[in-house]
């Protein structure tokens, strides 16, 4: 492989050597953005550019890392989550655009359950297993009206969380604890609370791809011989903790909405309102609950 060569010519090369290590040659397109600066407008306008010998020895180190199974992520030090760049490393889950929807969903139920209050008392929110604080920090910025609230078991996400948090600044509490023991402990109470905590059935690791299973934090990822035992003990939380009215809302996998939405009805007050949501792509994806 020539160490220089035209825009172009970089991105036909890692496209096919990402594609025969059967990884998606959009990595390329994101590796190179990444190591010129330029955003993909200019990179398109730029194709018959020679890159200079450094951009290129640098990109196929990384193209060829990204096919060894590093997640681009990983790599860049970064992920986009809902028009913001967040950073994100091997302490915490990468952000997947499915979680974009949750926010949609906890955004529009917070305006229909609470308009006309948030300008007389703030709202408290809560995100349990916050990870690199994406959950937090959005619904942070989107609803300036709230407090919001987050935990997270993890001592290094949790740094990652509180930077991310600085960087886009973002007023978000964090505390170190398991689910909802901390705001417990501390007589928190909230109208909110929001979760993606790990829902992977342990069944299910050998089927995963490498850029997953061996490069995200396993506590982020597997709950379980069904990937329900978060939801089992977090459902169980929840009534010392949200007032009424009020919102919880969960993160689910693809098959496991009518088993989270039980779980929820046995622990909720009977009026409350229960539902399963499909994402973009037609999957399970949300159980939200409005209390009453």
């Amino acid at each position: 492989m020539k160490k220089t060569f035209k825009v172009y010519e970089a991105l036909k090369w890692a496209s096919s050597f990402l594609e025969e290590h059967h990884y998606e040659k959009e990595i390329g397109h994101r590796l190179l953005q990444h190591h010129t600066g330029w955003s993909r407008a200019r990179m398109l306008a730029e194709m018959h550019t020679p890159l200079n010998e450094a951009v290129s020895e640098f990109f196929i180190e990384d193209v060829r890392r990204a096919a060894s199974g590093i997640p681009v992520q990983h790599i860049t030090g970064e992920e986009t989550f809902y028009g913001r760049a967040f950073t994100v490393n091997e302490h915490v889950l990468i952000p997947r655009p499915e979680t974009e929807e949750l926010i949609e969903a906890v955004v529009e139920s917070v305006n229909d359950i609470f308009s006309g209050k948030l300008e007389t008392a703030p709202l408290n929110i809560i995100d349990v297993g916050t990870g690199s604080g994406i959950i937090a920090i959005t619904l942070s910025l989107e609803l300036s009206q709230s407090r919001v609230l987050a935990s997270d078991i993890s001592s290094e996400g949790l740094a990652v969380a509180k930077q991310n948090g600085i960087n886009l600044g973002a007023e978000v509490a964090f505390s170190e604890g398991d689910l909802l023991d901390p705001f417990i402990t501390a007589g928190e109470k909230a109208s909110v609370i929001v979760s993606n905590p790990p829902y992977i059935p342990e069944g299910d690791r050998a089927m995963m791809k490498e850029n997953v299973k061996d490069h995200e934090p396993e506590m982020a990822l597997f709950a379980g011989v069904d990937g329900l035992d978060i939801y089992r003990r977090l459902v169980k939380q929840i009534p010392y903790v949200l007032n009424l009215p009020g919102v919880v809302a969960f993160e689910i996998g693809h098959d496991q909405g009518e088993a989270v939405r039980e779980l929820l009805l046995k622990e909720l007050p009977p009026t409350s309102n229960v539902r399963v949501l499909n994402d973009m792509n037609g999957n399970q994806r949300i159980v939200l609950a409005k209390v009453w």
